[in-house]
């Protein structure tokens, strides 16, 4: 949580969600564990927009643009996900991939799929930070 607000709180990044979930189901997991207010899910992207994961990151990055004037790509979007299936939609949807191994994936699965750069946890925010910085150009 303290990770996710930290990354809110910055005004030169936009949060969104991208996910193989239904819009509605994604709401409703959102809102459960009340994290639906630090995500603008406005400009998410859902399986209810495309059934094809990869093609929901050009979605997301669309309705980005369309909302906040910004072109988005691959220089300034940036995956954040605990899964093989994150890692393949970062990189072969059009955006970096920061992976985190907080999940059922080990470290070195998630290395050799490619993400862009690996965490172990979110519990270190200031890592969280660099690892955006460092595979993304922020230029909002």
């Amino acid at each position: 949580m303290e990770a996710l607000r930290s990354v809110h709180d910055r005004p030169d990044l936009v949060l969104t969600v991208v996910t193989g979930n239904l819009k509605l189901n994604a709401l409703l997991k959102l809102a459960v564990f009340d994290l639906g207010g630090y995500v603008d899910t406005e400009i998410g992207a859902f399986a209810s927009d495309d059934q094809h994961r990869l093609a929901l990151v050009a979605v997301a990055q669309k309705r980005a643009q369309a909302k906040h004037g910004t072109i988005f790509t691959r220089s300034n979007t940036v995956i954040i996900g605990d899964s093989l299936e994150d890692v393949r939609t970062g990189l072969e949807g059009g955006a970096a991939v920061v992976a985190v191994a907080s999940g059922k994936t080990q470290v070195t699965t998630l290395r050799e799929a490619g993400a862009d750069v690996l965490l172990g946890t979110l519990e270190n925010v200031q890592e969280l930070h660099y690892a955006i910085a460092s595979v993304v150009q922020l230029r909002l």
